[in-house]
């Protein structure tokens, strides 16, 4: 008799763990699915303001120097599209 009430115990377990599993992986995918709608949750933003004014800086920093890249790329494409030197 004994044995056979380890066997319902077990069998009442086991039933108990696939549905507590069943359910986590139901609100996993939920949370999942919420999740991405919003992608604005994903957004990294700064914590203070000193990270503000530091993240801003490097903003301005990173347009400042693609426009300075570029300048300076297409003066040299310039030049070599020009005549050759000394071939006056």
């Amino acid at each position: 008799m004994n044995q056979s009430d380890n066997k319902d115990r077990r069998t009442l377990i086991e039933k108990a763990a696939g549905s507590l599993m069943l359910l986590c992986f139901g609100l996993g995918s939920l949370a999942f699915l919420i999740a991405i709608d919003r992608a604005e949750w994903f957004a990294v933003r700064p914590a203070s303001g000193v990270a503000l004014a530091m993240a801003n800086a490097s903003d301005k920093y990173a347009d400042n120097a693609t426009e300075a890249a570029s300048a300076a790329s297409t003066g040299a494409f310039r030049a070599t599209q020009g005549a050759a030197v000394g071939a006056n």
